[in-house]
């Protein structure tokens, strides 16, 4: 509820600070010119020429005698701030020309609006990313500490051109804020590479002290103890590149790692956008406002370019897993790269109309990051739009949600073989997966997903090889290189035979040894599965065929029924007495490990080879007892088990709300959240809302699915309602014998097993409602 209300806070004040932002733009003309005492008499010592002053003829040089009637010592911005801002005349002697009165009025609105755009429009784009990668990952700590740091910045550089027109307060909270961004940065980066160690806390607390520092010196220049501007604004300078500093010993940690870990390819990603937006930044304007040098550009221009950083950021963070990274970075360069060249032809195109009247450097910049910063607002605005379209607008008035983000570690839930492929690749992130299955009765099936699908030619290759490793022997086996798969992981159970080719991942990271042994767990299931699923498919063709005699096919049916229940139970039977075989047989051996590893570390010194590598080995066996804890919880729920319905519920959703982008609301009706029923009934209802979610991820395209579980006249009601492409209900009929949706048909199946009601009701493009009522 905290985090609830700071963010609702922060987003009125941002856009409360915009507002005042507008009315301060169009109402307080930019004069531009700052000055310095010698020997009593104030000389302009710069004319920015996107000012008044410059556009009304004043000059580095020249003399300005009074401001406002008065003398300029005693003007306050002159005399805090070396500025002439705020001013409505100048008196004015330049070199060789007589003394003369000039009025400062507010330029035209289109050029006012074109000046500054720029800079409002960074300021809106910093906040849009950080309030929309909130948006879609709510729960995650990365996010919100991603949300501060761009609100933070985002704010700061919004306040910087109203600082420039002499706003009370102003300067000195854009110079503090300004210096607080790096801390933020560095804490954003410690908790997104979760390094929160010394040396990070070492360099925030450095970092905090100046800011500080920063800010006790705006007293005691609002108090009139006069400070050199120049040295006031090289502290928060100061504060960036300590901040860029630590940011980028960070990231080189992380790409030094092994190539094995995602960890590299997240830190290459926000090394690239780090590099691609600051250094601009800092070349063209930090380094010569410390060295006390001309600039190469205006800092407007210079810092637009910063926008690619954020972006990268809410990228890693929505993007966890980063299958192909690169992919990313491709998309980035070669976007960036025909932006420059489209808009190199674009400016020298209003060159010759007269539009642009010289080719510089700062103008082409200029028309080059509006063109990119109004395409960047736009997506942002478009993702912000949809998700408050589907938040407000397309809802059913349900209840707040309490979830919290835990990874995801599910099993596909499909009964359909084509699509075992299909949800094992996407699974486990790999580029294809190939998978063929028969028996000696003539049943024979092949599903090819990825890369693999219409390629024939890989096809037949993996086809030989599945033959001659059954007449050979089956073997689990890793290919080179040059095979169109990385990995063979055979099934075979009775007369049933089953090859599993799983592809090269995205990221093309090799499969280690432990993962090999999680892999063949995960395969022996899918293979399992398939035979189940080869049942299934004879019934069903059994089914069809007794369709043809009245009362022989009707008993045949029920005899069928009995069947499939039977096989249900069994499969979570199967589920139960694997999870518990993980859980006493490899999980203990990896916790004794792991016990063990603990012990053997403590006779090494921290800067050995050997305590480096003992580590590594440890740190690999928590992810692998982590890993089957993960496929010991879902083979079996243990909080379904330890806490009832309700809390294993929400469990799952979180789990699904982490790994896809997808709001599930849930409202409970009648019952507590303590409330417990019969193992059945439980079983029931959660393997119901378990293959529906499922296949909203797949089928339906919603972003959103409200759930409701009641407690009614003695029943459990539970109602799923999505707002996706929906279908024809005709089609329903159809699915027992087609083998689609296999796994709600099964459902159906065991809810009416337990005299309960199930019903389904869609139509196409109103999405699909899914009912569930199982007595008590």
């Amino acid at each position: 509820m905290f985090r609830r209300l700071a963010l609702r806070t922060a987003n009125v004040a941002f856009i409360i600070v915009c507002l005042v932002y507008v009315a301060i733009l169009f109402n307080q003309p930019y004069v531009g010119l700052s000055l310095k005492s010698n020997a009593g008499n104030w000389i302009v010592k710069f004319s920015d020429p996107h000012g008044e002053g410059y556009r009304l003829g004043i000059r580095e040089g020249d003399m300005v005698i009074k401001i406002n009637n008065d003398d300029p010592g005693k003007y306050p911005s002159t005399n805090k701030w070396g500025e002439a801002e705020g001013a409505s005349t100048l008196t004015v002697k330049s070199p060789e020309m007589p003394m003369r009165v000039v009025r400062i009025e507010n330029p035209p609105f289109t050029y006012t609006l074109l000046s500054e755009l720029p800079m409002a429009a960074l300021g809106v784009i910093f906040w849009l990313v950080g309030l929309v990668t909130v948006f879609k990952r709510p729960f995650l700590a990365k996010a919100y500490a991603l949300f501060w740091l761009n609100w933070l910045a985002g704010l700061v550089i919004i306040l910087a051109p109203v600082s420039s027109r002499g706003l009370f307060l102003a300067r000195e909270l854009e110079a503090i804020g300004f210096s607080l961004v790096p801390v933020l940065l560095v804490k954003f980066i410690s908790v997104f590479t979760n390094r929160v160690n010394r040396l990070n806390q070492l360099i925030i607390g450095v970092l905090g002290l100046i800011s500080v520092l920063t800010a006790g010196i705006l007293v005691l220049n609002g108090l009139g103890v006069v400070i050199e501007v120049v040295e006031i604004r090289k502290l928060p300078l100061a504060n960036g590149l300590i901040g860029t500093a630590a940011v980028l010993g960070n990231l080189v940690w992380l790409i030094r790692l092994p190539a094995d870990k995602p960890e590299k390819n997240q830190a290459a990603i926000v090394l690239a956008g780090l590099a691609m937006g600051l250094l601009p930044f800092v070349i063209l304007t930090a380094v010569p406002i410390l060295l006390d040098v001309q600039l190469i550009a205006n800092p407007k221009v210079s810092a637009l370019f910063i926008v690619i950083f954020p972006i990268t950021l809410s990228y890693v963070v929505l993007n966890k897993s980063l299958p192909d990274g690169r992919m990313f970075l491709d998309s980035l360069v070669i976007s960036l790269l025909s932006g420059i060249l489209t808009c190199l032809l674009f400016t020298y195109f209003l060159f010759l109309i007269g539009v642009v009247k010289d080719l510089k450097l700062e103008t082409y910049l200029l028309w080059f990051s509006l063109t990119g910063m109004a395409i960047v607002i736009f997506n942002l605005f478009k993702a912000f739009v949809h998700f408050a379209a589907d938040k407000y607008v397309f809802t059913q008035g349900s209840s707040g949600i309490e979830t919290k983000s835990v990874e995801l570690n599910g099993n596909p839930s499909s009964l359909n073989e084509a699509l075992i492929a299909e949800e094992l690749a996407s699974q486990l992130g790999l580029e294809g997966a190939f998978v063929i299955a028969e028996d000696p009765k003539g049943w024979y099936t092949k599903s090819a997903a990825g890369r693999y699908l219409g390629k024939t030619t890989e096809q037949a290759v993996m086809e030989d090889y599945y033959r001659k490793a059954k007449e050979t022997g089956q073997a689990i086996h890793c290919f080179s290189d040059d095979f169109p798969a990385e990995l063979y992981i055979p099934f075979v159970s009775e007369e049933f035979t089953c090859g599993i080719f799983l592809g090269h991942r995205h990221s093309y990271i090799k499969f280690k040894a432990n993962e090999v042994l999680l892999l063949t767990a995960v395969c022996y299931q899918l293979g399992r599965r398939l035979q189940v699923i080869r049942v299934v498919k004879q019934l069903s063709r059994e089914i069809n065929a007794m369709e043809k005699k009245s009362r022989e096919t009707q008993r045949r049916s029920q005899g069928l029924e009995v069947i499939n229940r039977l096989l249900f139970s069994n499969l979570e039977e199967e589920k139960k007495v694997l999870a518990r075989e993980i859980h006493d047989g490899s999980l203990q051996i990896g916790l004794d490990l792991n016990r063990r590893m603990k012990e053997l570390i403590t006779g090494f010194p921290a800067e050995s080879s050997n305590f480096q590598a003992i580590s590594v080995m440890q740190d690999m066996i928590e992810d692998l007892n982590y890993e089957l804890r993960s496929i010991c919880s879902n083979l079996r729920p243990s909080s379904l088990r330890d806490l009832g319905l309700i809390p294993a519920v929400e469990v799952m959703f979180q789990q699904i709300m982490q790994k896809e982008l997808l709001v599930i609301v849930l409202e409970v009706i009648g019952m507590s959240r303590e409330a417990r029923f019969k193992e059945d009934i439980e079983l029931v209802a959660f393997r119901f809302l378990q293959e529906g979610i499922n296949n909203v991820i797949k089928h339906s395209g919603s972003s959103r699915v409200n759930v409701t579980i009641s407690l009614v006249n003695q029943k459990i009601e539970v109602i799923m309602n999505d707002f996706g492409k929906g279908f024809d209900p005709q089609e329903i009929g159809d699915w027992s014998l087609t083998g689609y949706h296999f796994g709600i048909i099964g459902m159906k199946e065991r809810i009416e097993s337990l005299s309960g009601e199930f019903s389904i009701t869609s139509e196409i493009g109103q999405g699909v409602t899914l009912k569930a009522s199982v007595p008590i």
